[in-house]
């Protein structure tokens, strides 16, 4: 009996001082490991982030203001931290894919969230997009069915403006821009898209503004028409 307890006390102890050990407070972060493909997110800027944390207790550092000050970084869209015993936390980032321009100085992602970073002129022949932000990702969709309707004419959209009464604006790389309520639009589109081919040449050529918010057919108007 006394071999037992003895055992068990002995095991107890063990027991006691492993985990002891595996959560000690006296236990400090010491590394930080980055993951994923970044382009646009230096190291260095993550260990800036990281460095406060370094030295903080192992078990009581703030993973959640870290991932907060981590997603503050205009390029980041997504970051997990995690520990890893001993001494190590885990930095997973999911950087920003801009798609498309968000009026003249924000970006959309592949999300159809705006975000905003310092410098934008790399993106700036991109098509831009204008409209409610609130609305930002069904318009991300929306650009993507006027281009794919505008693909047999061979149209290039440069601006895609929702309006606050929901109707169009669409502006080509060509100079033309075409008008659209918000009544069956896609199918007013796909009426035009058909029609279009068949329309005089003479009326095509020198077109400016197609105004296609009309329930029976479309307005040509002309540059001379515009300056009158």
């Amino acid at each position: 009996m006394k071999k037992k307890l003895s055992l068990a006390f002995v095991l107890s102890l063990f027991i006691l001082i492993a985990v002891w050990i595996f959560f000690s407070p006296a236990r400090v972060l010491t590394e930080a490991q980055l993951n994923g493909e970044l382009k646009r997110v230096s190291s260095e800027t993550v260990q800036n982030i990281v460095q406060p944390y370094i030295g903080e207790s192992f078990w009581r550092v703030d993973l959640e203001k870290l991932h907060a000050d981590l997603l503050r970084l205009e390029w980041v869209y997504k970051a997990k931290v995690k520990r890893r015993w001993p001494n190590k936390v885990i930095i997973s980032l999911e950087e920003q894919n801009p798609v498309a321009r968000w009026r003249e100085d924000g970006l959309l992602n592949q999300s159809g969230d705006i975000f905003y970073p310092h410098d934008i002129t790399p993106f700036r022949d991109w098509v831009v997009l204008e409209g409610n932000p609130l609305q930002s990702r069904k318009l991300l969709h929306d650009l993507m069915v006027f281009q794919e309707k505008f693909k047999p004419l061979g149209w290039t959209i440069d601006m895609l403006k929702q309006q606050p009464d929901g109707s169009w604006d669409v502006h080509f790389l060509s100079g033309v821009t075409v008008l659209l309520d918000k009544e069956a639009w896609q199918a007013k589109l796909s009426r035009f898209i058909r029609a279009l081919p068949k329309t005089k040449q003479t009326l095509r050529k020198f077109a400016q503004v197609f105004d296609l918010r009309y329930s029976n057919g479309f307005v040509i108007k002309q540059k001379k028409q515009l300056e009158e």
